[in-house]
């Protein structure tokens, strides 16, 4: 048997308003901060992520980004 657990993304800054979620192989997405608003983006390549949600809170944003 075969036990496969969940990957934990890590997330780096990349400038004072946008973070990228990283697994150890792949770039899933990033996250935008604007204002208050964390704005999810899921995909590789920044100007082609496609939005997937917005959240308060960071951690929340990086499971919308993860959970695609």
């Amino acid at each position: 048997m075969v036990l496969s657990l969940p990957v934990r993304p890590e997330v780096a800054l990349i400038s004072d308003d946008l973070y990228s979620v990283l697994t150890d192989n792949d770039t899933l997405g990033y996250v935008h901060k604007v204002g208050p608003v964390f704005v999810a983006l899921c995909g590789a390549d920044l100007h082609h992520a496609v939005e997937v949600g917005q959240s308060l809170s960071l951690d929340r944003a990086v499971e919308m980004v993860r959970s695609l």
